[in-house]
């Protein structure tokens, strides 16, 4: 059936309508795709630029040079300088006494911690002669930390036996801290200590005795904390639940000897860094 004559002038004047409406589409959108690649473009450059920037500032800064007064305080107790025939150790037991707050401190444990994997700077007999040393219990742990993950477990075990009597004490804030520091060492050997504290009566002593299993126990751990699963106490049975989460994930091997890692993560904290 053809178009009658009449309509063709509108539909011709319609289709006209339709190929400016088509074309004005297209350059919109091609203007459109023009800005947004400029914009990717912008975005790169100032990335790339920001790259190089960091990267200016790193090689200014040179490596192994200090930025911080704590960074200066390591790299010096970490570096044996012409005249002073001290070793590594020697140097860090002087700076303890010389240096007995917070920062201090946690600038020794830093570098103790950092010359894990390097026997050459800190021997293993210089770990042992440090630990002997008097010197505050959070250097001990992080010495002993080192010296189990260079295989020797000895000064570990030795230090979180000073705990055990304070976990039966009669006092509950002398049982959190022991828990708490028992907890610091993320060791499996703390974690047989911690087992009996989970017959705790008082909730809050319990779950503090769960959170330090939690992060020293392994899968041989878990019989215990079964039993807990079931509890009355909403708070006891979710901590159970995740405590025996956790713990079913890692063999009866699992923190039997410390990772850099776990002694990084109870490293005293450092204010300026």
């Amino acid at each position: 059936m053809s178009t009658p004559k009449k309509y063709l002038p509108l539909i011709s004047l319609l289709l006209a309508l339709l190929a400016i409406g088509l074309a004005v589409s297209l350059v919109i959108s091609y203007r459109h795709a023009s800005e947004l690649k400029n914009r990717i473009h912008e975005l790169e450059s100032q990335q790339s630029s920001q790259v190089q920037s960091s990267a200016g500032a790193q090689q200014v800064a040179g490596p192994g040079v200090a930025s911080s007064p704590a960074d200066r305080i390591i790299k010096d107790l970490s570096t044996r300088f012409i005249g002073d025939a001290r070793s590594i150790s020697e140097k860090l037991r002087d700076f303890l006494k010389e240096n007995p707050d917070f920062q201090s401190l946690a600038a020794a444990c830093k570098v103790v911690a950092g010359m894990s994997d390097n026997q050459q700077a800190l021997s293993d007999q210089e770990l042992n002669w440090l630990y002997q040393q008097d010197v505050k219990p959070e250097f001990k742990r992080v010495v002993a930390q080192v010296a189990s993950l260079r295989g020797d477990n000895t000064l570990l075990d030795s230090y979180i036996a000073q705990y055990q009597s304070s976990l039966s004490s009669n006092n509950p804030e002398a049982r959190v801290n022991a828990l708490r520091e028992l907890a610091k060492t993320r060791y499996a050997g703390a974690a047989k200590l911690i087992i009996p504290s989970l017959e705790e009566k008082d909730s809050s002593l319990l779950q503090e005795a769960m959170l330090a299993l939690k992060i020293t126990g392994n899968e041989s751990h878990i019989q215990k904390v079964k039993g807990l699963v079931n509890s009355a106490d909403e708070s006891v049975s979710w901590l159970a639940k995740d405590t025996l989460t956790t713990l079913e994930m890692l063999s009866k091997k699992a923190r039997t000897r410390l990772i850099s890692a776990d002694i990084a993560a109870e490293l005293p904290p450092i204010a300026d860094q």
